[in-house]
């Protein structure tokens, strides 16, 4: 194994793509799945009070609050992104450099080192690395930005010594 492996990324909506739906389902499974049936169970219920009692405020905002219940997690991702883009690194080449210890972190115009116990928490995926500096706070690293599987497993490893 070697001593360091390096994972290289351009810090942009792309590399990020699908990050936040893995931290979500990590954090939230159990709110995400209730959220989902009571959405589809108002809507549901909605249609059929709107057929058999016609037009009225209730099933219409019952439609209202299931239709938006369900969208929320598109309308999280797009204010996820929104947010991605404000920040200073954003479009930055970042390479992230591990060890058995830890992590260094060079950005173009910031740097950073990270030793493994001072992470909340790490959570390997086949998409990639989800690193918590805090429950929620994550940095992700992505499956592709390894030079190989062998290093992803190697990182792997180290994180779960957490």
């Amino acid at each position: 194994m070697p001593d360091s492996i390096k994972a290289k990324l351009v810090f942009d909506e792309s590399s990020h793509l699908g990050a936040f739906r893995i931290h979500m389902w990590h954090r939230y499974r159990i709110w995400l799945m209730l959220r989902t049936a009571l959405s589809i169970t108002l809507i549901l219920a909605g249609l059929i009070l709107l057929m058999t009692r016609g037009p009225n405020p209730m099933p219409v905002l019952m439609l209202m609050v299931g239709t938006f219940a369900l969208l929320r997690p598109l309308i999280w991702k797009i204010m996820h992104a929104r947010n991605l883009r404000q920040l200073p690194g954003y479009g930055q080449t970042v390479v992230y450099t591990f060890t058995p210890d830890g992590i260094e972190i060079n950005g173009e115009d910031r740097q950073g080192k990270v030793r493994w116990g001072d992470l909340f928490e790490t959570v390997p995926c086949k998409q990639g690395l989800l690193l918590y500096h805090a429950k929620k706070s994550y940095t992700w690293i992505p499956h592709d930005a390894f030079d190989s599987p062998t290093d992803f497993q190697a990182v792997t490893a180290w994180a779960r010594r957490l």
